[in-house]
């Protein structure tokens, strides 16, 4: 759309529909944004216009500042994904299993948890890749944000009445284990406002170029939820175990295919469930223009398998389809 070098707008949008809700649905035409103030400082912002008359709403608008010292790799403020986990840090156009896993759309919402807040990060002096993330948080997974009225059209919850911030921490260690293969573990640990979470996630990647390669990848969480969590109200001494495995490959520039698992659990209301299902995601002309696919056999919906279509598009640099 536009690309002046230090600056760049992109537009991203898409149309689903699904077996279980024969309507066509989209989220609306969203506005990427990035922008090299210098060439370690740069600004990002993610700006959805809905199609339903809610307006526009920021998804995320923040700052990233790289090596600011010796100590700090860097650090980032502004409203933001928190670096906790692996997919709530993703915008949905980028899955190439469509939409968030229910595991985590059951912790963090179906558009992914944001926060106002701060964080930083820090690379110890060892021989791979890693970094501890730590991050101070305005608002907590699963409460009612209203900034900019942003709801995205889910049923409002009250507000949390607990005051304070929140703490996160991650620590990552990514290494090789051959010239072609990584893998890499994460431990995250977030508490305050009367919510707590412990998880750790799982990424094995092998590559034979750069647009073929097979992937494992995996998170799992136990929570202790307080107050609200969109609008269902939670024991503060109960646990929430939700997680997903996905065992993908990418088999050239256009083909991606793979399997995922889906679990969560939640023992005060013996509410469980295991999901089942196969995706795919076709480009069949470049990466500016991706079709998903996703066959999904679930208990607690109707006839317990449903099928879903989504076609994302861009115009600019930020893609949808990713390697």
């Amino acid at each position: 759309m536009y690309d002046g070098g230090n600056i760049s707008i992109s537009a991203l949008g898409n149309l689903s529909i699904s077996s279980q809700d024969t309507a066509f649905r989209s989220h609306g035409l969203e506005m990427v944004i990035m922008g090299k103030i210098n060439p370690n400082t740069m600004v990002m912002a993610y700006v959805t216009n809905h199609l339903s008359g809610e307006g526009s709403t920021a998804e995320e608008f923040y700052a990233n500042f790289e090596d600011p010292s010796y100590f700090i790799s860097s650090y980032k403020i502004g409203y933001f994904r928190p670096n906790f986990g692996i997919v709530n840090r993703q915008h949905e156009h980028t899955y190439n299993f469509m939409n968030s896993p229910k595991s985590i759309s059951r912790l963090f919402g179906n558009h992914g948890w944001a926060s106002l807040g701060v964080s930083s990060q820090f690379t110890l002096p060892l021989k791979w890749d890693n970094y501890i993330n730590i991050s101070i948080l305005q608002d907590s997974f699963g409460e009612d944000i209203n900034l900019n009225s942003h709801n995205h059209s889910q049923v409002i919850s009250s507000s949390d009445t607990v005051g304070g911030f929140s703490y996160a921490a991650r620590l990552d260690q990514s290494y090789f284990i051959r010239k072609s293969t990584n893998i890499a573990l994460g431990l995250n640990y977030l508490t305050g406002r009367d919510k707590e979470s412990m998880s750790v996630d799982f990424v094995l990647k092998s590559r034979a170029s750069k647009y073929q390669y097979f992937l494992i990848q995996s998170e799992y969480y136990s929570s202790k939820i307080s107050s609200k969590n969109h609008g269902i109200a939670f024991h503060p001494d109960e646990e929430l175990a939700s997680g997903y495995a996905i065992v993908g490959k990418q088999f050239d520039k256009k083909y991606h295919f793979g399997f995922i698992a889906d679990y969560y659990s939640y023992r005060l209301k013996g509410e469980k469930s295991i999901a089942l299902g196969l995706y795919g995601a076709i480009a069949p002309f470049d990466d500016s223009a991706v079709l998903r696919i996703k066959f999904m056999n679930e208990p607690d919906v109707i006839d317990g398998n449903y099928l879903a279509l989504s076609v994302v598009w861009s115009v600019g640099s930020h893609k949808p389809q990713r390697y």
